[in-house]
């Protein structure tokens, strides 16, 4: 038996975003392991959106992630290590390290938007693809909207 959009019990928006993204992550992390890159901590990620335009540092990671100097610098450390980021210093002041993505974050990263077009195109097929670009869309210009006329960089919730 299925069920019609009239059959279905309303769910308030802020509890099917939050499934939502966590069924997305889930897939998401799911893949990426597939394709030969396990482990991928979510912290990861915020990072990698953090410096993909440009040099970020260990302080602004710190008021993304809602933590600490000194655990965003253990973060930064592991990634370095792995071989997604690079630091080095920032202008004048050698206290401050410019964090930068490598080649390898940079792949890391276009794996995972290659996994979230493919994850929107199975959503597409359930619920049409016009659908699809209404949802984002209005989602983001209510976004937009509630944040002053930019999208705001993403971090844990």
């Amino acid at each position: 038996m299925t069920t019609g959009p009239g059959d279905l019990p309303p769910v308030p928006l802020a509890r099917l975003f939050a499934m939502a993204g966590r069924y997305l992550v889930e897939r998401l992390h799911q893949r990426l392991a597939d394709r030969g890159w396990p482990d991928i901590p979510p912290a990861t990620g915020y990072v990698l959106l953090a410096a993909r335009t440009g040099p970020t540092t260990g302080g602004e990671i710190a008021q993304l992630m809602r933590t600490s100097k000194q655990a965003a610098s253990k973060l930064l450390e592991s990634m370095e290590r792995r071989g997604f980021v690079e630091r080095g210093a920032a202008g004048a002041d050698a206290r401050t390290k410019a964090v930068v993505l490598t080649d390898q974050g940079r792949a890391l990263l276009a794996a995972v938007e290659d996994i979230y077009v493919e994850l929107e195109s199975d959503w597409a097929g359930l619920m049409g693809h016009d659908t699809l670009e209404l949802i984002r869309t209005s989602l983001t210009r209510a976004l937009i909207d509630a944040y002053g006329g930019t999208l705001p960089a993403i971090g844990p919730s």
